[in-house]
């Protein structure tokens, strides 16, 4: 949690116009990009097909156009990830999983997700090897990611370990893959001019990630997880040697270092059977992270003298490496201490002082390496204990209750002297008093709150959300001047993560209820507009100080950030998200920026799922204020001049092909996107005109989904039949069902027209039954045909075309009435669900 970057000014003196235009220019796409989500989700039902399928591949065309003839056009910087043409492929990105995705959803196809993400990446591949940004790079990563691990899923593993361990098998699978990617991406890291090295330790995180997941897969059997545990401790070791040698980079070491520590807990995890073997891997674990800190330390470069007692603690991979480490010793101490004391809630907190304080005596008394971590995870330990024990008290009222966390939090943040455990410290005690002292009367609503009816009831969370940002900003700024980062890093990020965590959770609130608002509680509309005015604030008092910056954006930033800042106004995330970025980059805090960015990801995703206002409104709000923030981004580069030059060939034979190659790459892709899209329509089509009716009980149910509102979780109740049926089938066909993870049903219609479950087939053209009736011409639906629908088998359940029934947002009760569904089913047994009927069989209203 140590600063990092330039270190020897707590500001830059130029260059916040570039910065200013990268964050505009991103934020605006971020923006738009999530309006039209919303905008498609609000209007679902009103738009026609092809009014949805061609506006959605001419969205896909236009933007591939725009980062085609935008090229040669860098616009912001040398780097290619901040041109604006990397935007725009970064967006017919996107919008070509948006493409794949709305076929599915519109003919209801109920295909397997993995098919999805593995098409999409295929498509995306000519884009990446042209525009080579880091983001095509990480979507594409992601995707494989997601596409092996949901095939292996669905079809139940590839039984290299037993059919009980599918995820042992995409554990190691996916790690693998990911290491290789690691060693892809080094291998390319300039042509993607990743100067942060973002590719690398995000793909290394996630193959350790399912490193540890194929470990735990391995605790239920009988070999243990030696067999994953063991060969990972050896990559672990091995890529060590590289990352401190061949490509120097401490981060990769600090989570190599993590991965250990976790596979060896994992490891001696099954030996746990008793206290004394309890303390036993506690003890284990302690020698383990202290000699992994004294290995790290020692790879840290000689700083010169004025800087030692800043970088006593180390930079904040090693300072997230110790707190990873204490936090997971400390829990475990707690489970022997309960064990061994037998403890209940009324005695925790008095075993929590003592043990804190022993923690802090055993640093202090018998200073060393390892007695040093054994005093921090007791002192972690006593803390967690401590503020559990006196959240519980009933005999004191919530605000003394308060009172107490604070001052003894105070008193173990300022004798501990750790950052690691400083910053534990600061976030437990302010989380709990944050919650100790929250109204009663509204303490369960932070997640519940909607309406204007109970505007009231926001109230808490905005004040909370005001008086820990200006915190937060305080205790950066301090902390900045390095006089003692040591002390106020830490407290500065627990102030900065506990600020983001109520912000997501606060509720975001219509723009149209401010009237409302203003009649009932007037201090929330103030404490609205507070909230969105901190980082405008934060960016005018910045930009003052910056003498070397032109003084329209000295003047002109401000502005346009506080218009842009009334429309997000209840949606706090956004602001203080926009905060982290605009200190981050004043104080050269680069892991600052990083939380900023993820942070505004974040809340982006929750908002969509505020029930406060509706999905028009949100797609108002984010479009209006994504164009003024596009527009401010051109008015902006106007005013500082002109763009720079375009890369010298020498550049682009470097960093790039051709623009002749790249347009190529970039075409290449939308041809074959579109006529893997069209290809499909037609097949889908096809099925709807031709195909035959067949109409299926159904029971659905009304969760939420992203893309399209709302939907009806569609269960139908042959599928429930198919395994009394298929435990009656030929041992031949069963057998050849499981084999292929599927089959076919044989439909036959009742007096009422809806279709009963007669056998189940492996293939439909060898019928093991007679009854089947020869379909009549195109057109034609014979009223008793009986029919052939296919269905897949995924854990032991048979899934029968779409499980999901998509409507518009707030309709939920015309859709209420569905009974049943309805088919058109062609000749090889494909179906698709052409509406929803009611009792009567009849298309709802």
């Amino acid at each position: 949690m140590q600063v990092e970057g330039h270190k020897n000014s707590s500001m830059p003196a130029k260059g916040w116009a570039g910065f200013l235009r990268k964050s505009a220019l991103a934020l605006a796409c971020l923006l738009l990009a999530s309006s039209v989500i919303c905008w498609v989700a609000a209007n679902w039902e009103y738009a026609s097909i092809l009014q949805k399928l061609a506006g959605g591949q001419l969205a896909l065309a236009v933007l591939v156009a725009a980062a085609w003839l935008l090229g040669n056009r860098p616009d912001i910087g040398k780097n290619r990830n901040f041109s604006v043409s990397a935007h725009f492929a970064g967006l017919a990105a996107l919008a070509l999983g948006a493409l794949l995705a709305l076929i599915g959803q519109i003919y209801q196809t109920g295909a397997d997700a993995w098919t999805l993400f593995l098409w999409w990446l295929v498509l995306l591949l000519p884009w990446l090897l042209v525009v080579r940004t880091v983001f095509l790079g990480l979507l594409c990563a992601a995707l494989l990611n997601l596409g092996v691990a949901s095939y292996l899923d669905a079809m139940g593993g590839w039984a290299m370990f037993g059919a009980s361990a599918i995820w042992l098998e995409a554990g190691v699978l996916l790690a693998l893959a990911n290491a290789a990617m690691v060693f892809a991406w080094e291998r390319c890291i300039r042509h993607l001019d990743d100067t942060w090295r973002i590719g690398p330790r995000v793909l290394a995180c996630a193959a350790a990630g399912w490193l540890l997941i194929a470990a735990l897969a391995c605790l239920d059997s009988e070999t243990g997880p030696v067999l994953v545990v063991v060969p990972g401790l050896m990559a672990c070791a091995l890529l060590y040697k590289i990352y401190t040698g061949r490509w120097t980079d401490l981060a990769m070491a600090s989570l190599l270092a993590v991965t250990a520590l976790l596979l060896v807990a994992i490891l001696l995890f099954p030996w746990i059977e008793s206290e004394a073997a309890l303390l036993a891997v506690i003890v284990v674990l302690l020698a383990l992270t202290g000699l992994f800190l004294h290995r790290l330390r020692g790879l840290m470069p000689v700083r010169a003298s004025n800087h030692e007692a800043a970088e006593r603690e180390g930079p904040w991979f090693i300072v997230l490496f110790r707190l990873a480490a204490m936090g997971m010793t400390a829990l475990l101490m707690i489970a022997f201490l309960v064990l061994v004391l037998e403890l209940d809630m009324e005695q925790l907190w008095i075993s929590g002082l003592l043990a804190g304080s022993g923690g802090l005596l055993i640093r202090r008394a018998v200073p060393g390496r390892y007695t040093d971590e054994l005093g921090l995870a007791l002192a972690a330990a006593g803390l967690i204990m401590t503020g559990i024990g006196v959240y519980a008290m009933d005999d004191f009222s919530p605000f003394a209750r308060a009172w107490i966390l604070l001052a003894l939090g105070g008193l173990l943040y300022r004798w501990s002297g750790n950052t690691a455990l400083r910053f534990l410290t600061a976030f437990i005690v302010l989380a709990m008093a944050s919650l100790l002292t929250w109204p009663e009367s509204s303490r369960y609503d932070l997640l519940n709150v909607s309406g204007s009816g109970r505007v009231w009831a926001y109230f808490p969370a905005y004040l909370r959300l005001w008086w820990l940002a200006v915190a937060a900003i305080l205790a950066v700024a301090v902390g900045s001047r390095r006089r003692d980062p040591d002390f106020w890093s830490p407290l500065a990020w627990a102030l900065v993560c506990l600020t983001q965590l109520i912000a997501w959770l606060a509720p975001a609130p219509a723009l149209q209820g401010v009237a409302a608002a203003w009649l009932q509680a007037p201090g929330l509309v103030i404490l609205w507009l507070a909230c969105a005015a901190l980082p405008v604030l934060a960016l005018g008092a910045l930009l003052w100080r910056a003498r070397h910056t032109p003084d329209s954006v000295r003047l002109g930033a401000p502005i346009a950030l506080a218009v842009a800042s009334l429309g997000w106004m209840g949606a706090p995330g956004v602001s203080m998200a926009l905060l982290w970025l605009i200190l981050g980059y004043a104080l050269t805090q680069r892991a600052l920026l990083v939380f900023g960015v993820l942070a505004l990801l974040a809340y982006l995703g929750r908002f969509y799922y505020q029930l406060d206002s509706t999905l028009l409104h949100k797609s108002l709000v984010l479009g209006l204020t994504g164009t003024w923030l596009l527009g401010s981004w051109y008015v902006l580069g106007r005013l500082t001049g002109p763009h720079p030059a375009p890369e010298s060939p020498a550049q682009a034979s470097s960093g790039g092909f051709s623009p002749r190659i790249r347009a190529l790459g970039l075409m290449a892709g939308l041809v074959a996107a579109l006529g893997l899209a069209n290809t499909e329509i037609y097949r889908n089509e096809q099925i709807l005109t031709r195909g035959q009716r067949v109409v299926l009980a159904l029971a659905p149910v009304d969760p939420r989904s992203l893309m399209q509102g709302d939907y009806m979780d569609l269960r139908y109740d042959v599928a429930g039949q198919v395994p009394q049926v298929l435990d009656k089938a030929s041992p031949a066909v069963a057998r050849a069902i499981e084999a292929q993870r599927g089959g076919y049903l044989l439909l036959e219609p009742d007096r009422g027209g809806v279709h009963r479950l007669a056998a189940v087939l492996a293939d439909p053209d060898l019928q093991e039954s007679g009854s089947l009736v020869p379909r009549g011409p195109a057109g034609g639906e014979p009223a008793t045909a009986a029919a052939i629908l296919a269905f897949r088998l995924r854990h032991d359940a048979a899934l029968i075309g779409t499980n999901a029934w998509f409507f518009p947002e707030g309709q939920a009760q015309r859709y209420a009435g569905a009974r049943f569904g309805e088919f058109r089913v062609d000749r090889h047994g494909t179906g698709r669900l052409l509406r929803l009927l009611d009792e009567q069989l009849r298309p709802l209203p």
